[in-house]
């Protein structure tokens, strides 16, 4: 029985009725109710909507059920994982990147913190390594190498600090991913850690790197209790599972012994993300990871690169910047991949970017320094070719629903199946446009944002099709 179905007879049962009186009185086919109980038939979401007004439920009631409603139509994993991946685009939604900018960096103090050799407690735990980092990143441009549980929101928590402060370090972190085919719900315990390692790597302005390796089971069985560590140059800090128990030793010997060991690990590692700020490789990176076939991208602009023809190219790359034919010509080699693209493209964007680029002709996702807004008459002719290659199908152009799928306002998400997901920032980042790009070359997170963009269309997360058609075609008349 399904969590759906289990959940409405409950339902039902709470109201006393038979079901032939609840069926008369909605206007529902009694046989309907009935299969819809043991799964055999699924109702529609008008006849859930009339069982929640006819049954008064309440709007945890509500939520409840809509919730099983919708894991029972895309199936239970599909819909923790979408639900995953907007958690993940809300929490980046909310980082902030001021503080690093504006704070001058601290004097270091010539002592370290007084620790005891071992500690117990969570909350001493966490405080004790935020004051042995900092007094590293203090004392010089420390390296950190990180081997810890799944669950080390706390320590992320206190590099985000760091970085946040204005404090310079590099992170070496080592991840343990877990290979889908063994477990049904391992691509979304992989989009939960994720979800950790995507603000390190934004905030860290490109000193933060992650190197994964796919283990069968995280919950490690060994007689150690201090599996884990934190390697600093003055400090090894051993963690058990829970964070609940450290031991903080600095004996030089072990320390260099552990680095040894750790440098080695990370060779036989994948590199989990890169930076780049080169124009040169952002646009090499743009086509390396995006297929023939097909396209997905989300960002407060809806992506119009089909659209953009040698011409129109050049005559918006800015005169006087250096190298301008050989930019002009890597612009129109990323580009016509998009023209010649006859499979899926799926683009997912806000109305307020639509309305942005509708007034002001500003392309967020280009510097700039490097290209001129788009005139008035070329801003219709492009969004007048968006909507007609969206009523005919060409292209899935998506407006989200910002309430329940929240986009960064300062970057642009790709992904393919293949070559994973890649970040680049926009102009609405504090360094502006391409000061960072970051890329997640695993397929199997490629695969998870692939499916979910590819689900987009017709759900609750984005405007009907027809309301988005109406949105362009209340700009273009306007422009």
């Amino acid at each position: 029985m399904s969590k759906f179905s289990a959940f409405l007879k409950e339902l039902l049962s709470q109201r006393g009725e038979p079901i032939a009186r609840i069926a008369k009185n909605t206007g529902l086919e009694r046989t309907s109710i009935h299969k819809a109980l043991k799964d055999e038939r699924l109702l529609s979401y008008t006849a859930v909507r009339r069982l929640c007004d006819y049954l008064q439920l309440t709007l945890p009631q509500v939520r409840e059920l809509n919730m099983y409603y919708q894991m029972l139509l895309q199936g239970e994993e599909s819909y923790r994982t979408q639900e995953t991946i907007c958690e993940l685009l809300g929490e980046l939604s909310q980082l902030h990147f001021s503080c690093a900018e504006s704070l001058p960096k601290r004097k270091g103090s010539a002592a370290p913190p007084r620790i005891p050799s071992v500690l117990y407690g969570h909350p001493q735990i966490e405080s004790a390594v935020l004051s042995l980092l900092k007094w590293e990143a203090d004392t010089g441009n420390p390296e950190f190498s990180l081997y810890l549980p799944p669950e080390f929101s706390s320590v992320a928590a206190s590099l985000l600090q760091l970085w946040t402060e204005g404090s310079s370090c590099t992170v070496r972190q080592l991840v343990a991913f877990l290979p889908e085919r063994s477990g049904e719900d391992n691509r979304r315990k992989n989009l939960h850690l994720l979800k950790k390692l995507l603000p390190l790597s934004l905030i860290s302005k490109g000193s933060y790197f992650a190197y994964y390796y796919f283990q069968q089971d995280t919950s490690l069985v060994s007689i150690d209790p201090l599996p884990f560590f934190i390697l600093t140059p003055h400090y090894l800090i051993h963690l058990d599972q829970g964070l609940s128990v450290a031991q903080f030793e600095t004996s030089p010997e072990l320390i260099r012994l552990y680095a040894k060991r750790f440098s080695q690990i990370l060779e036989e590692c994948q590199l989990l993300n890169s930076y780049s700020g080169s124009l040169e490789h952002i646009l090499d990176s743009y086509m390396q990871g995006t297929s023939r076939d097909s396209y997905y991208t989300l960002m407060t602009q809806p992506c119009l690169g089909r659209y953009y023809t040698l011409e129109r190219i050049s005559r918006h790359i800015r005169p006087g910047i250096p190298n301008r034919e050989a930019v002009i010509q890597l612009c129109d080699q990323r580009f016509q991949r998009l023209r010649e693209l006859n499979g899926n493209y799926y683009t997912i964007f806000t109305e307020e970017g639509l309305r942005q680029f509708a007034r002001d002709g500003i392309i967020v996702d280009l510097p700039p320094e490097l290209v001129l807004p788009v005139s008035p008459s070329v801003r219709r002719e492009l969004l007048w070719a968006l909507r007609q290659d969206m009523e005919e199908g060409h292209i899935k152009g998506c407006i989200a629903d910002m309430e329940r799928l929240p986009i960064p306002p300062y970057l642009t998400l790709t992904c393919d199946p293949t070559y994973g997901v890649h970040i680049y920032t926009v102009q609405g980042f504090i360094q502006g446009a391409y000061a960072c790009s970051l890329h997640i070359q695993e397929t199997g997170i490629g695969q998870s944002f692939c499916s979910f963009i590819r689900f987009l269309p017709d759900s609750r997360y984005v405007y009907p099709l027809e309301r988005t058609l109406s949105v362009l075609d209340e700009l273009i008349e306007t422009i």
